[in-house]
């Protein structure tokens, strides 16, 4: 697996995992929420902040349908999407560009680094302007070859998603970016539904994407409720998580307010995936320096039942196991038996091989 460096932070086999969290349109095209974004997704643990740069005209026609719910009332009651793309998306895409300039410098004095995701080549330009260290490709975009081609000559580390794609999509895509000599490749299993049910997460993608992308980092961007998937993913190898986050679930125009993780949330999360990754530990079958004292005291030893004297041939009769594990252990108790006893044992008394003689 290749390493790739996205700003100061590398994503590689050894490496921790790459937590974005993923702010999108969240900053409801305000300058003070994106701020506030950006400082709470620091305070988090966070190692990025991702924004998303488009121009609605240029993303959805007037009539492209709605493919989401707006709120969580509409989730748990399985409604049907209702709307068009662009009458949220025209709201949501007039923050100020000179606001960026802001964003990117206040991301580097929280040391948190600032990623966006374009939708469109004026946006990758102006995101070459920000100097920003790599590029996600959403989902959607993953048949845009022509767009795949012109962001992967900008050199910079790609953020591949994959919701809604076969794996030949995604092979095509990776060919695709990698014909222009950028190999810096990251791929995302991600599911395109909002909010992801947990049926339908399908987590064993990541490991059917590590097989056939051995050379490349996998992770998730996930778009389940709650916490619980990312933490999951890492066990199954994810090197990069990638979750939506807001300031407020309550706030509106953004219809992935109600489905992002809060503040407290996102910080819970880092530190799960960070004990998760504590937890996967390593893979021969030893006791770990934690169990030592568990070995001694834990495991059982033969131990004399009755008074045992001197002289006395040991039988079964004689022996009982119990705790601590610090005499013969039980697994030996056929090589014990028929030994004589070289002095006097008291009942209740742990058995050592230097209290038995010959037979």
């Amino acid at each position: 697996m290749r390493r790739i460096n996205i700003g100061n932070k590398w994503v590689g086999p050894n490496d921790p995992c790459f937590i974005i969290a993923e702010a999108g349109a969240n900053a409801n095209s305000d300058p003070i929420l994106a701020e506030n974004l950006i400082i709470k997704a620091a305070e988090s643990g966070a190692d990025a902040i991702k924004f998303q740069s488009y121009s609605a005209e240029n993303l959805v026609t007037k009539t492209a349908p709605k493919y989401y719910v707006d709120n969580m009332d509409e989730f748990l009651n399985n409604a049907r999407p209702k709307g068009f793309q662009i009458d949220e998306f025209k709201q949501l895409d007039s923050l100020p560009k000179s606001v960026y300039f802001n964003l990117v410098k206040l991301a580097k004095e929280l040391n948190i680094i600032f990623l966006s995701t374009p939708f469109d080549k004026e946006n990758v330009d102006f995101l070459e302007e920000l100097n920003v260290p790599a590029y996600k490709i959403a989902s959607a975009d993953i048949t845009y070859h022509e767009f795949l081609r012109y962001v992967a000559k900008k050199n910079r580390s790609i953020i591949l998603s994959t919701g809604a794609s076969t794996l030949n999509e995604v092979k095509e895509a990776v060919e695709i970016i990698e014909e222009t000599g950028n190999k810096q490749i990251i791929i995302l299993h991600c599911i395109l539904s909002y909010p992801t049910k947990y049926e339908d997460a399908n987590l064993n993608m990541m490991q059917t994407l590590q097989k056939e992308f051995p050379d490349i980092a996998i992770g998730l961007s996930d778009h389940s409720l709650g916490t619980l998937v990312p933490s999951l993913s890492v066990m199954l190898g994810a090197k990069v998580i990638e979750k939506h986050f807001t300031i407020d679930k309550s706030l509106s125009m953004s219809t992935d307010h109600f489905m992002s993780v809060d503040p407290p949330e996102l910080k819970r999360m880092v530190q799960d995936i960070r004990n998760a990754e504590l937890s996967k530990g390593r893979a021969d079958k030893i006791p770990v320096a934690a169990e030592h004292d568990a070995v001694s005291y834990a495991r059982r030893s033969l131990v004399a039942s009755r008074d045992i004297k001197k002289g006395t041939v040991l039988t079964r009769e004689m022996i009982v196991c119990k705790r601590p594990g610090t005499g013969i252990s039980p697994k030996f108790l056929v090589d014990a038996l028929n030994k004589k006893v070289k002095l006097d044992i008291n009942e209740d008394t742990v058995i050592t091989w230097g209290m038995l003689g010959g037979k």
